[in-house]
């Protein structure tokens, strides 16, 4: 009554829904009417032909991650067969349908998005989700993650949360129906409907009192007496609706007897899952209760619970009276209840360890083991959080001080891979004194702070005094340590930062070392890492620690090859752990970048700042600018470029972080390439590399690398562009990566002397695998073309730079880039397009070079060998070019395409 305009609203999602996606948050006060409207949207969806899945918070359930996620998949399983089997395999996990390594957040919500599409493709959805400010926080955010991407997904999510606290959810961007409190006439419509007869004296005062709440409406005439209700009898003094509620249902619990009490608490201990019947029966006979059929219909009469005897499920009415329950409870029955619980629960060892240690008053070594061993559970299952909390109650529980500690330790770093970096920094500040205390205490300074002399006052002291030890635990702590510290060093890119550094390198382990290698002085230490990584995985183990893999992330990443190894690690470590770590999120941009990706990049890097900022992983966040910041100078975006670097300069300059900083100087020398102005790269470049100087410990050189050499040779600075490339040949560069050695070569041919210069462009473009890494490569083509040009090779010059005008237009979307090629072109006599006088149809760029090397008498199969292509894909193209020459076959494509450029045809 009186939600006609709110009816409406919820009618317009379900309307959208059956074509498009979308998600509608219903707040209020408690009691005001949003499990009646879900009610009416779930069986409005029904009449309409879709199918309702409906999901209910429950406090008790809040600790256990991914509750909620089962409600909502549960109905579903038969549509995992229709995912890929990853995505399907994460689902089981999560829903605990089988055992495996931990999924990463971002994979368990990608594949229930895609179970939620599958589904949604056969039938529309209306996704009913009750009380989610008691959601757990791992399904929260999975949620969170959905309703933003309802885009072609067939679903309406509806959701109701309690005003002033929507719990784990976060409701940004999220379209918010906020119920008030009913008109008076509407309220009046209601109390006289549910409560015909009242006195006009106490109507007047309860609907004073109600102030519109419906449920008060509904709920408080009913405890009143006869006298009362016909106005015989006064009214007690205070109805306060600020506990107005629960005392209703208060006031029903009390009537019930004994152990009618002990059951509805067991229920709202154990949660309202389908079944939990039987789990409550044989608590309650467990704990020496009195039971018989009839002992829940007293509480079912009073209007307190429902009950399904076929689906063996006992629910309550309103969440109010579930919490009125545990409140009306002594410490000591709560207690007894959870023990009871556990006792019938050992087929749940989750459930069960929080159940124990619920009941526990005191310390209890083996509960905290229990609560150890469901921790360490959650976090195979990806619910980081989750376990964090049960770390840290069994730390609460531990008899043994080092053993709490060492618990306390577990949950700081679980609550940092979980992305809780405040409950990291409050766990670990107990443990500055434990080297993995410090490492926790140290890494949120680190991703949160930025501050790198904190790092550095933290953990030098520990790891300096920390002894020998060859134990795999001891050398885990150490390796954890050094990891912060390393990265801290990195980022600082101050000289001073790295002697302590150094100092550690006999402790640590040899992925480790290896990863130092790499990243630290990489021009004169990194030239025979990629053997050592080769050697390392292949004695990778299921059982290898994630951390470990994030040394070989970190190695691969700054050897620009972590695609080679991608597949092979998560093969070897389990899909979903692997998938959970942050650093590969990372490395999968930077790698999208280096290869020529650059849309991807910019997917992830956008998805990336945005877990970052939810997460306070400010450094991460400013990382993912930069390559934000990458992609933007490589397509000449100055606008976006200069947001970005302004990004970057305020945070990374209060805090000193030189080499964040010096991307900023990188960024602008790649767009100032871009652009033609070569004297600001010059300038730019030159303040991170020195001509003819390759400086230690900057391990991104090689990124203003080309762009040095090209800018000195483009200014008349011949001198300093060949110092340059002779440094990198003295350090033997090419030795470190093949994309390094892609990048040499083509510096090499830039700097030489005209008579050298054509051997050594085609020895660059010759190199194994050269056309992995698209920028550079396309611009060795354009570089080389330009150079054929001004040696009148016009045809060949063709041949190149209508290779880099694709590679820049097509695949890269680098405008200016791909405008210095049209230029080249139009000098070489040729441009983008060709009208050909007979069709008026255009022939693209790659047409044409497809054309003349036919006509040069080259088969499909050399074609595409000389432009990276298919020979089908080249057929094909050749066969779109007969019809616009006005020709049938190859034969006559020589004369054809001579008759063409006599004719004095221009690009279009």
């Amino acid at each position: 009554m009186g939600r006609t305009s709110e009816l409406q609203a919820l009618e317009a999602v379900l309307t959208e829904a059956e074509n498009e996606g979308r998600a509608l948050l219903v707040q209020g006060d408690p009691g005001v009417g949003k499990s009646v409207l879900l009610d009416a949207v779930a069986a409005r969806a029904q009449e309409r032909g879709l199918y309702v899945l409906q999901v209910v918070g429950v406090e008790s359930e809040q600790e256990l991650a991914f509750s909620a996620l089962h409600q909502l998949l549960y109905p579903l399983l038969d549509d995992l067969t229709a995912l890929p089997a990853f995505q399907s395999g994460v689902l089981e996990q999560v829903l605990s349908l089988r055992e495996g390594a931990a999924p990463g957040r971002f994979a368990i919500s990608a594949a229930a998005l895609a179970l939620l599409q599958t589904a949604a493709k056969r039938q529309p959805l209306a996704v009913v989700v009750d009380d989610v400010h008691w959601i757990d926080r791992s399904s929260a955010e999975v949620l969170t993650f959905i309703i933003r991407r309802l885009r072609g997904c067939r679903a309406a999510f509806v959701l109701a949360a309690r005003s002033g606290g929507n719990g784990f959810l976060d409701p940004v961007g999220l379209p918010v129906l906020e119920i008030g409190p009913l008109p008076a006439a509407d309220a009046l419509t209601l109390l006289d409907f549910a409560h015909p007869g009242l006195a006009e004296s106490t109507r007047r005062r309860l609907l004073d009192e109600a102030e519109g709440n419906p449920l008060a409406l509904v709920e408080l005439p009913g405890q009143l007496t006869e006298a009362q209700r016909e106005g015989h009898e006064r009214l007690p003094v205070s109805l306060p609706l600020s506990s107005r509620l629960e005392s209703v249902f208060a006031d029903r619990i009390r009537q019930l007897g004994s152990s009618a009490r002990f059951a509805l608490l067991l229920t709202a201990l154990e949660g309202e899952r389908p079944g939990n019947l039987r789990h409550i029966h044989a608590a309650a006979v467990t704990a020496g209760q009195v039971w018989d059929e009839g002992l829940l219909e007293a509480a079912e009469r009073a209007g307190v619970v429902r009950i399904d005897h076929l689906a063996e499920q006992i629910t309550f009415r309103h969440p109010l009276a579930r919490s009125c329950v545990v409140y009306m409870s002594p410490t000591t029955r709560r207690r007894a209840a959870h023990e009871a619980l556990a006792a019938v629960m050992k087929a749940e060892p989750e459930r069960r360890a929080w159940h124990l240690a619920h009941a526990a008053d005191e310390p209890d070594e083996s509960v905290a083991v229990e609560l150890t061993r469901a921790a360490q559970r959650a976090q195979a299952r990806g619910g980081a959080a989750e376990a964090a909390a049960a770390f840290r109650r069994a730390a609460e529980l531990s008899q043994d001080a080092a053993e709490r500690a060492r618990r306390l330790d577990e949950a700081a770093f679980a609550a940092g891979v979980g992305g809780l970096l405040e409950t990291a920094h409050e766990l670990a500040t107990h443990g500055v004194e434990s080297l993995r205390g410090a490492a926790a205490a140290a890494y949120v300074q680190f991703h949160r702070e930025g501050d790198m002399d904190a790092v550095f006052r933290i953990l030098l002291p520990l790891m300096e005094a920390a002894p020998a030890s060859a134990s795999p635990e001891d050398q885990q702590a150490f390796d954890d340590a050094f990891y912060v510290l390393l990265n801290a060093a990195v980022w600082a890119g101050r000289p001073e930062a790295w002697p302590p550094v150094y100092s550690m390198l006999d402790r640590v382990s040899e992925s480790a070392r290896m990863c130092f290698d790499s990243v630290a002085d990489p021009a004169r230490t990194a030239h025979d890492v990629r053997e050592r990584l080769d050697r390392i995985t292949l004695g990778l183990s299921p059982r290898t620690t994630l951390w470990q893999v994030n040394w070989l992330i970190y190695t691969a990443m700054y050897l620009d090859c972590f695609t080679f190894y991608d597949g092979v690690w998560r093969d070897l470590i389990g899909h979903a752990a692997y998938d959970s770590l942050r650093f590969g999120v990372v490395a999968r941009t930077h790698e999208a970048y280096m290869r020529g990706d650059w849309d991807t990049a910019v997917a992830i890097a956008s998805q990336g700042i945005a877990d970052a900022t939810e997460h306070d992983y400010h450094l991460v966040h400013l990382i993912f600018t930069y390559g934000l910041a990458m992609v933007a100078s490589g397509r000449g975006d100055e606008e976006a470029l200069r947001e970005h670097c302004d990004t970057i300069v305020a945070w990374a300059q209060p805090r000193r972080m030189h080499l964040l900083l010096s991307a900023v100087n990188e960024t602008r020398a790649r767009a100032a390439i871009g652009r033609g102005d070569f004297e600001e790269a010059y300038a730019q470049a030159t303040a991170l590399t020195p001509p003819g100087e390759l400086p230690s410990h900057f391990p991104h050189y090689q990124r203003v690398y080309l762009d040095l050499v090209e800018s000195a040779m483009r200014t008349g600075r011949t001198a300093e562009a060949r110092a340059h490339v002779a440094a990198g040949q003295r350090a033997r560069i090419d030795a470190i990566s093949p994309h390094l050695k892609v990048i040499l070569a083509a510096a090499a041919a830039v700097a030489a002397p005209d008579e050298q210069a054509g051997a050594l462009y085609e020895a660059a473009l010759a190199l194994p695998d050269a056309s992995l890494w698209t920028y550079e490569y396309a611009r060795i083509r354009l570089l080389y073309g330009e150079w054929l040009r001004r040696h009148r090779e016009y045809t060949t010059a063709r041949v190149q730079l209508s290779a880099a005008l694709e590679l820049f237009e097509q695949q890269l979307k680098a405008p200016r880039w791909a405008q210095r090629a049209r230029d080249e072109l139009r000098a070489a006599g040729v441009g983008v397009g060709v009208q050909t006088g007979r069709s008026g149809v255009a022939m693209s760029a790659q047409e044409r070079r497809i054309a003349e090397l036919a006509a040069s008498g080259l088969s499909n199969k050399e074609i595409g060998r000389q432009l990276n292509i298919s020979p089908r894909t080249a057929g094909a193209h050749l066969y779109r070019v007969f019809p616009k020459l006005g020709i049938t076959s190859r034969a006559a494509l020589r004369d054809a395409l001579k008759a063409f450029d006599e004719a004095g045809r221009t690009p279009a």
